[in-house]
């Protein structure tokens, strides 16, 4: 077989293997949860929901930002195939979009 191919066959099946193992513990807990009597809605929190799709929104918007900087740095200092821009901006706005989010969210909780 060509070595080609089985770093990604090996990639996208260790991807679908923790996603089966996931769902299969969360599945177990759950229905241990019900034999003892729990409620299960119990562990649903509608607010990690909210707060995890703005992490990912600030996330994402960062890592735009820092890609988008770092082609202008790059095209603006005339370096060309260099890159360190992209990478190091990336970086640095996706840090700093988490960072946002953070105290977004804290001062959320803050106020309750």
């Amino acid at each position: 077989m060509n070595g080609d191919i089985i770093v990604p066959i090996t990639f996208i099946t260790s991807i679908f293997g923790i996603i089966y193992f996931y769902l299969k513990s969360r599945h177990r807990e759950r229905s241990a949860m019900i034999e003892k009597g729990i409620d299960a809605s119990s562990i649903e929190n509608k607010t990690k929901t909210i707060a995890t799709t703005l992490k990912i929104g600030m996330l994402c918007v960062g890592i735009g930002m820092g890609i988008l900087m770092g082609y202008l740095v790059n095209t603006f200092f005339g370096i060309q195939d260099s890159p360190v821009f992209y990478f190091a901006f990336t970086f640095l706005f996706g840090g700093l979009g988490l960072i946002l989010n953070y105290k977004i969210e804290k001062s959320s909780t803050d106020g309750y």
